[in-house]
């Protein structure tokens, strides 16, 4: 899942290579294990989702200095010729223990345990961390508006408002784990074996002389998978325009397109419209998408209100996951050699050494236990070594949100899922 020429060794923070550069000279380069914890939940958010192991795993394999990484850390001036050529040479050698992609977890739970040798184990640290808040909070993000959307087919549209091409590609995997039907972005759907999806432009009716011609175009073009946007100009007249194309098409070929998307407005009441007016005009088989600005909370609001929407187009706002655009990810260290270690700092604390997670269930997940490590198959945290099918990551995230109370996945004010701490 590497988007950038040549290697990402340089995605580091400095100080990642000044320590490092003090480990080699101080001959400090025990086993070090450090864990990825995040500290709190965004509001109205009551459970995380585990992503991002194939990136990781593409991470750890492409990872090495070239030599113009080498020129340029020699020409910082900062790095003495004896720790470059120690760079040159750096491979990770490194074993990693975590949640399976697609298993919930809560706040401060240790969800990623990499352990080696201190100086490779210490400047992988940025940029896992990076991979790992991302993809976690989009999918996390992605899981609540399938929980909203009950059933309901919803397209991930966020490409071109993402914060870059690795971004749109981390909401995509995101989308697509959470059972997304598609995406528009086809780097994305070519990558990962995602079906993609699309309509038409505002500026594909506005060039034809007439929306209704611009709508017998389309459909004559793409048949059976044609969507008509209707809100260029009158949403109303658009929804009647469409109508007559579509029984144009029917009564010419025999085919049934397949709807519209209503992009602004009362998408509600719009809806309703367009449902009513289906019916009565004898082409109820059109399928109602929306799009336009939705997250999680619109779509549970919409679907409170009875809007008739048969799917949602999600762009902006899960793709730079507004309402939780950062989360609280720290990569601590826990162990070094023999010594267990942790840090006291207010509100930053630690728990120190390696843990086990045990998850409690009776009918539903019940509680967490995190206590001090006991290996086995009841710890949820497992030896990573490759990423897994998406078809079984899919199935997972499937089975750990219908563990979970409704109250705990509620898309406003959850409930708190208890999380004990065991020494």
């Amino acid at each position: 899942m590497w988007l950038i020429r040549n290697s990402p060794a340089l995605f580091m923070d400095l100080y990642e290579l000044t320590m490092a550069r003090v480990y080699l000279e101080k001959q400090m380069n025990d086993r070090a294990y450090f864990e990825v914890t995040i500290r709190k939940l965004p509001e109205h958010w009551g459970f995380f989702v585990m992503a991002g192991l194939a990136e990781v795993e593409s991470y750890l394999n492409e990872f090495h200095f070239t030599k113009e990484d080498i020129d340029y850390l020699r020409s910082t001036k900062i790095f003495s010729d004896d720790f470059l050529s120690y760079l040159a040479e750096l491979r990770p050698e490194v074993s990693i223990r975590c949640l399976p992609e697609g298993t919930v977890f809560f706040p401060n739970e240790p969800v990623f345990e990499l352990s080696g040798p201190l100086i490779c184990a210490q400047i992988l640290e940025s940029y896992i961390l990076n991979i790992l808040g991302f993809s976690i909070i989009e999918a996390t993000s992605a899981a609540r508006i399938s929980l909203a959307a009950k059933g309901l087919a919803v397209i991930d549209f966020g490409l071109r408002r993402s914060q870059g091409p690795v971004a749109s590609l981390r909401s995509a995997a995101a989308a697509r784990m959470a059972g997304f039907r598609a995406t528009s972005n086809l780097f994305a759907a070519r990558y990962l074996n995602f079906p993609p999806a699309g309509t038409m432009a505002h500026s594909f009716i506005e060039v034809h002389d007439s929306e209704e011609q611009s709508f017998i175009n389309f459909a004559e073009t793409y048949g059976r998978n044609a969507i008509l946007l209707v809100d260029t100009y009158d949403s109303i007249e658009g929804i009647k325009k469409a109508a007559e194309a579509a029984k144009q098409i029917y009564k010419e070929k025999g085919v049934q397109i397949s709807g519209i998307r209503i992009d602004s407005g009362d998408l509600v009441e719009l809806s309703k419209f367009a449902r009513k007016y289906f019916q009565d005009s004898g082409v109820d088989f059109l399928k109602i998408f929306v799009s336009g600005d939705l997250d999680e909370f619109r779509i549970a609001d919409l679907l409170k209100a009875d809007a008739q929407i048969d799917g949602f187009g999600i762009g902006t706002r899960f793709a730079v996951s507004r309402s939780a655009p950062s989360a609280e990810i720290v990569y601590k260290i826990i162990r070094y050699g023999d010594k267990d270690l942790l840090k006291t700092s207010p509100q930053k604390e630690s728990r120190p050494g390696r843990k086990t997670i045990t998850r409690l269930k009776d009918k539903y997940y019940q509680k967490d236990i995190v206590s001090p490590l006991q290996s086995g198959p009841q710890d949820l945290l497992q030896p990573f070594e490759s990423a897994e099918q998406i078809r079984i990551i899919q199935e997972r995230l499937i089975t750990e949100l219908s563990l979970l109370e409704d109250s705990v996945k509620a898309v406003r004010n959850p409930h708190e899922y208890p999380v004990e701490f065991k020494r």
